[in-house]
């Protein structure tokens, strides 16, 4: 081979691997300021590790230049032996400068792998030429994307805290109105809704929460309530979750649906449910229930039961309950008392507390 055209060739390689350089250095720049922008927790490869990397080409392409500088003195043979050593020499500087970039990336990062290995065979005086491009590759590690909308969620879905906006908690806190034929309306006519005089399907609507169980994870939650104290009731289970207040489970009491209403209800409390609406008489008596309604809430009826009282003797059915009945400490888990979250939250809106009335008890009961 010529030493002209080895020349020519040695400095094309080199102008290949330095547009390379500009490209990959242009891509992290792109990068670290579109993450920037789109607000992503994702963090870049630092400046060092660039310069690091940059630092490996440069000396590939001085290198070259210096094999390109050097006459053709010694035979085809020893020309090639030269190439195949300066090739293998430039291999090790880049591999060890790479490894040393790689060893100091944090782990979460951009990583930047480069692999130059331009080729040419100069057996035969017809040679054919092969250069393979840099392999770049970007490895970014993020948290889930956080949601706007718990709208398509069923409830009972966990979410993690990172799914969570803290700040536009509003969004997770919805009401909307239930059609006749929609996939609400399905679930409870005939069950908790009944065609009557006293409520409209229009006069309620359908909310979808966020709660913090038992265990303390997020949980999405349902509930139907009277359109008048719709908003009320978002904005105190709103700032419930902001307090961290934990709430068993949040669903409809179709659910629990066998037979009738008072079935559904028993199956509800055995089941430590927070509920609302259900078209049903009170307990234990004729009168509509203000939960027939929408304006009667009960929460966490199993470490708050039902209690009537007979020759000063305390009275319930659920014996799930035998634990809450007297001991009415503030101090136990989950546990409604007039120094509860719960309570003054609903009371500061006017809602009155069953825990308050002289007989029955209801200490999950508020109603408005």
């Amino acid at each position: 081979m010529s030493e002209r055209r080895k020349r020519r060739e040695n400095v094309i390689t080199a102008l290949l691997i330095a547009g390379m350089c500009i490209i990959v250095a242009g891509t992290i720049i792109f990068a670290a300021k579109y993450l920037k922008d789109s607000g992503s927790q994702v963090s870049v490869t630092s400046s060092t590790d660039v310069t690091l990397y940059l630092d490996s080409v440069q000396s590939e392409i001085t290198a070259l230049g210096s094999t390109a500088g050097t006459p053709e003195s010694t035979t085809e043979g020893t020309t090639g032996s030269t190439t195949a050593s300066s090739s293998e020499s430039t291999s090790e500087s880049t591999s060890a400068s790479s490894a040393e970039s790689k060893a100091e990336t944090p782990t979460g990062t951009p990583a930047v792998t480069a692999a130059p290995s331009p080729a040419a065979s100069d057996e035969q005086e017809t040679s054919s030429e092969e250069t393979t491009g840099e392999e770049i590759s970007f490895a970014f590690s993020s948290e889930p994307d956080q949601l706007t909308s718990i709208a398509d969620l069923s409830a009972g879905t966990l979410l993690s805290e990172a799914q969570i906006d803290k700040n536009n908690l509003s969004q997770y806190f919805t009401a909307v109105t239930i059609e006749e034929g929609d996939s609400v309306y399905k679930r409870i006519n005939g069950k908790s809704y009944q065609k009557n005089n006293d409520i409209k399907l229009s006069d309620l609507r359908y909310l979808k929460m966020l709660h913090r169980n038992f265990n303390n994870d997020i949980q999405v939650g349902e509930m139907i309530v009277n359109k008048s104290v719709a908003n009320e009731v978002l904005g105190i289970f709103k700032q419930l979750f902001s307090d961290g207040y934990q709430i068993y489970s949040m669903y409809l009491i179709d659910n629990f649906w066998e037979k009738n209403a008072g079935t559904a209800d028993w199956n509800s409390i055995e089941a430590n449910n927070t509920s609302c609406f259900c078209y049903r008489a009170a307990t234990g008596g004729s009168k509509l229930s203000k939960h027939a309604l929408g304006r009667a809430i009960d929460i966490n009826p199993m470490q708050n039961p039902y209690v009537t009282y007979k020759d000063g003797k305390p009275q319930y059915s659920h014996s799930n309950a035998a634990d809450y009945v007297s001991n009415r400490s503030s101090k136990k888990a989950h546990v409604i008392t007039t120094s509860d979250k719960a309570y003054k939250l609903f009371t500061k809106k006017g809602w009155s507390w069953g825990g308050n009335w002289s007989s029955p008890k209801d200490y999950q009961h508020f109603q408005k």
